[in-house]
């Protein structure tokens, strides 16, 4: 996750510096068992997770590097099979996930996926952008 976030996450080449306070999520994150880091060739193509909201039901996050372009399907491949693992192990039976309006890749990853739109949010992410509800009913 720090990695990502120094080198730029694909999504609008964000990048930045990670601060202390991003430090400590990226841990938490690691020591929670929810966390998976998609390598291919030992090159970082992403990480995500699921945060549990309660019994079966988990948050998906991703945040995928610029490596993903250049392996597009073995990164579909990895990120299928990681989230699979982690619904496996959790034993959910609802996935949702939130993807910021206007980030195209990021709306048909989750199609492909399985994922369906379940509504929008306005002004829902920390910068005021809508985001949409996708969910995956097991």
């Amino acid at each position: 996750m720090e990695w990502i976030l120094a080198n730029g996450v694909k999504e609008f080449g964000l990048s930045c510096l990670p601060t202390d306070h991003m430090k400590e999520l990226a841990r938490q994150r690691e020591e929670n068992g929810q966390c998976i880091t998609g390598l291919i060739n030992g090159t970082i193509v992403g990480v995500g997770g699921i945060d549990l909201l309660w019994p079966g039901v988990g948050e998906v996050w991703l945040m995928v590097s610029y490596e993903i372009d250049k392996r597009p399907f073995s990164s579909f491949e990895v990120i299928k099979d990681g989230l699979q693992k982690l619904i496996d192990d959790n034993k959910l039976w609802r996935c949702q996930a939130w993807c910021r309006k206007g980030f195209a890749k990021a709306h048909t990853l989750f199609r492909h996926l399985g994922f369906e739109v379940e509504g929008m949010a306005k002004k829902y992410l920390p910068d005021g952008a809508d985001a949409i509800l996708y969910s995956k009913v097991l």
